[in-house]
């Protein structure tokens, strides 16, 4: 031991330690890309040259006519991909022009369906009007109109939205089917009496979906720009402007990252077709009662039984 009086304390000496092993350098490939830029195989072919003189004259003439016809022969394979390509542009171009020609026949076939619909509707409307009393015509055409199976007009708001230039590279200047969605709930919250989208009528179980990269509304796909259009009272554009979702959607508008287009315009005279009548399931034409007095419609919660 030491004394700590008389100066720095030392440590005392313990074992010696072991010899260390010898350092073990390794490969390293950049290392020796640097150290020997050469490859190994011109190396040797240089030294074997030195060893054994220059290649004969006909081995050099044979090497030469074997790399001239390899060239010719890739080269000729080229020019074969390269034809074929150009022939079969034209052939792609025709399927392609095909493809649109076969799309506009088949939406003319469904706009004439929807036409033939909308008159196949309208005229069960007047039957059903012939076959009921005057005083429950009234209630039935309200109960249609807020249902979405009627026809109406009257002064609205018709709300536009259309992609932002840079929509193919920024999703979120891009309208999905959940702006849809909020614009045409904001518009129910704000007073809409009947809203309809690039003309689809919306009911209760009119769905706002995105099917791939496209919108469909119902069974109906609508592109850019989207018109939410929408019936209510006097003071439906008022409330909706002022509710969080149009707020939200100007800022997406005056942002210059998005520029997505959202305009707010008032409208007279608005007319909202009406919904294609959906296929019912579970209601069913009720029949007369052997008594002769009308049976009792059955609730769907069974009077709580």
């Amino acid at each position: 031991m030491s004394d700590r009086g008389t100066g720095p304390v030392r440590e005392e000496r313990g074992p010696e330690p072991a010899p260390a092993a010898p350092r073990q350098w390794q490969t390293d490939m950049l290392s020796d890309l640097f150290r020997y830029p050469l490859d190994a195989g011109y190396a040797d072919a240089a030294a074997a040259r030195r060893k054994h003189g220059p290649l004969p004259a006909g081995t050099r003439r044979v090497r030469r006519i074997v790399t001239v016809v390899a060239c010719l022969i890739i080269g000729v394979l080229f020019s074969v991909a390269y034809l074929q390509v150009v022939e079969r542009a034209p052939g792609r171009a025709t399927a392609r022009a095909g493809l649109i020609r076969d799309i506009q026949q088949r939406q003319e076939h469904t706009d004439a369906l929807a036409r033939r619909a909308e008159a196949l509707q309208a005229e069960v409307f007047e039957l059903r009007e012939e076959a009921l009393a005057d005083s429950s015509l009234g209630q039935l055409r309200e109960v249609e109109a807020a249902a979405g199976m009627r026809k109406v007009t009257g002064d609205g708001v018709v709300v536009t939205m259309a992609d932002g230039p840079n929509a193919a590279g920024e999703r979120l200047a891009q309208v999905l089917d959940v702006d849809l969605q909020l614009v045409t709930n904001a518009l129910w919250a704000s007073g809409a009496e009947a809203i309809s989208v690039n003309g689809q009528r919306l009911t209760a179980a009119t769905p706002i979906r995105a099917a791939g990269s496209a919108i469909v509304v119902g069974n109906a796909h609508v592109i850019s720009p989207y018109e939410v259009a929408a019936i209510g009272p006097p003071d439906m554009a008022d409330r909706f402007n002022e509710t969080e979702t149009a707020s939200v959607y100007r800022a997406y508008a005056d942002d210059k990252q998005y520029e997505m287009r959202f305009d707010v315009d008032e409208r007279d005279d608005l007319e909202l077709p009406a919904a294609v009548m959906p296929r019912l399931r579970y209601a069913t034409v009720p029949q007369p009662s052997p008594s002769g007095s009308p049976s009792p419609s059955t609730s769907p919660s069974g009077g709580g039984k």
